[in-house]
């Protein structure tokens, strides 16, 4: 999916161009609309863009001096510009400056999607010629010395970042952030690995998603990262003090539009993994930036936020931490790591659990099980360390994973001391293949209940704000969706298109305003975010097969009746 920006002073052109894009579902388009260029200014800090569709001549603000905006956030962003027959100068400038296109505003309907159209092959061509990934791989020779990487993960394990500089084996280390300064931590951690997938391709899948933030992050977000736990990137970010960019008057750095923009760059992201890696990465940034000291305090809070998004069955998300949200509420865990085979196994049970899957976990638990008896007859103390390992990990999910009474009172937990030493194996052996069953049982229908959660979210905002600003990006930017997964993940679940449920719910919206004879007509329009009557007119037509007057005197006969 792409983002089309229609920019136009004139609202029945950008409603008229809003309604020919809409009904060419063949593209595929999120739609963004602005009606001066400071109002597309104030999108484009928000939302990655792909296509502008701009009026060459507004008040205030031309569409050249725009585009130089558009091109500072968005370098790869196509431009088309919309112009009249006396507008030599500025046609010539927009050629010099590599605009994509221009058209004359008395043009069939047809040679303006043509032109988006064009575009939007310009975008797939260059994304399939520009091969990223190997571009990545060969930087990957290019790694950050490896005492950086060790600080780094001392200041994410809690160490002080003042006795760490004190040490000899870090002192003078030359780092591009500064120490006195605040930074911004972002996380990203693959959704899933393919099955079988080896460690060396994790690796390269790691390292390429860590240079692909490289490449799309500006020189003006001086950032260094390391790859945590051989799972998990982070990234320490500070803007650089030579850019006036995301600054407040005061001269302070306003971190909520740099995350903003951050989140922008982290889709382009998402979608280049997804295209040319064909996996998923999800991302997690800070509430805001965090002083050196507080470093450890909240990558434990995102580390215990990732797992929650985890546990849901999300994929493809952004979560700001920054933007308050009853959804994904809780508190920092601390997670234990293990190096042998046996607490392998116990992680990989872990995971089983975690997907839900009772086939493989019953595989893994029975393993576990004949490696404990095993143990127990060679090393009593070893047998009984690991089997409380192994008992533990159920009690993890039965105290702390929200399990519900059910799987207690399947259970009879009262009737089984876990923490005995087995004397019967077989028994216990049943014992947990069926509480790891439940467990599974209890994960799909959190997993069930969390889709039902999102869709029932994103419904309550659409109608909450049916006149305001209700573009896939601004509805992901809610649920912490990546907007152009967003779309497909709505149909999915739903079987509809997400554009179809805001159409029908502004429609409706309609049919109880008529009804109240008091409102005036175009009052509605502009109730429901139509700024043009006459679009207002179509849409209606188009939804309810008569005009917004024709609805409202029916009305009106039934009563005289």
């Amino acid at each position: 999916m792409y983002r089309l920006l229609i920019v136009d002073d004139e609202p029945a052109i950008v409603e008229g161009l809003v309604q020919i894009f809409q009904e060419r579902e063949e593209l595929d388009l999120d739609i963004c609309k602005a009606y001066s260029a400071f109002e597309a200014i104030e999108i484009i800090k928000k939302t990655k863009i792909d296509v502008v569709l701009s009026d060459i001549r507004m008040p205030e603000k031309n569409g050249l001096q725009l585009m130089d905006e558009i091109l500072f956030y968005w370098p790869s962003c196509k431009i088309i510009f919309l112009t009249g027959h006396n507008e030599f100068d500025y046609v010539y400038t927009a050629i010099q400056k590599n605009v994509e296109s221009y058209i004359l505003k008395t043009e069939e309907d047809k040679v303006v999607i043509g032109a988006v159209t064009n575009a939007l092959m310009k975008i797939e061509d260059e994304l399939k010629n520009n091969d990223l990934v190997d571009k990545a791989r060969k930087q990957m020779l290019v790694m950050a010395p490896l005492l950086n990487k060790e600080m780094f993960e001392a200041l994410l394990l809690g160490e002080n970042v003042a006795d760490l500089l004190a040490e000899d084996l870090f002192a003078g280390q030359d780092l591009k952030l500064k120490g006195d300064s605040p930074v911004l931590i972002l996380v990203g951690k693959m959704d899933c690995w393919p099955e079988g997938m080896s460690y060396a391709n994790k690796r390269n899948a790691l390292y390429s998603v860590r240079n692909l933030v490289e490449q799309y992050l500006p020189s003006s977000m001086i950032n260094e990262d390391i790859v945590y736990e051989n799972s998990t990137i982070v990234w320490f970010i500070q803007l650089s003090s030579d850019t006036d960019r995301f600054r407040n008057e005061d001269d302070a750095i306003d971190w909520g539009s740099l995350v903003t923009y951050l989140k922008g760059i982290l889709e382009s992201v998402q979608n280049a993994c997804r295209d040319l890696l064909q996996m998923d990465v999800s991302f997690i940034i800070s509430r805001g930036a965090v002083e050196w000291d507080s470093i450890h305090k909240e990558f434990e809070l995102m580390k215990a936020m990732m797992k929650k998004r985890s546990a849901a069955g999300l994929k493809m998300t952004i979560m700001d931490l920054g933007m308050t949200n009853e959804f994904f509420k809780v508190e920092p865990a601390k997670v234990s790591a293990y190096s042998d085979e046996f607490n392998k196994k116990l992680r990989l049970l872990e995971k089983r659990l975690d997907e839900g899957d009772e086939q493989q976990a019953e595989i893994v638990c029975r393993d576990l099980i004949g490696s404990l008896k095993h143990d127990m007859a060679q090393n009593y103390l070893v047998g009984l360390e690991r089997y409380y390992m192994f008992v533990l990990v159920f009690l993890a999910y039965i105290n702390g994973q929200n399990i519900t009474e059910r799987i207690k009172e399947h259970r009879h937990f009262e009737n089984f001391a876990m923490m005995d030493i087995p004397g019967d194996w077989l028994t216990t052996e049943a014992f947990y293949i069926e509480l790891g069953k439940q467990i599974c049982m209890e994960k799909k229908e959190q997993v069930d209940k969390g889709e039902n959660l999102l869709v029932e979210r994103i419904h309550r905002f659409i109608n909450e704000n049916l006149g305001g600003d209700l573009s896939l990006a601004r509805i992901a930017e809610v649920v912490y969706f990546n907007p152009s997964y967003l779309s497909r993940f709505y149909k999915q679940l739903t079987g509809r298109n997400l554009s179809d449920y805001i159409n029908t719910a502004k429609a409706e919206a309609a049919v109880n305003m008529l009804e109240d004879m008091q409102v005036k007509i175009n009052e509605i329009a502009l109730k429901l975010g139509f700024e043009s009557p006459s679009y207002f007119t179509a849409f209606f037509r188009k939804m309810k097969e008569v005009s917004p007057q024709e609805y409202r005197d029916s009305i009106i006969h039934k009563t005289r009746k």
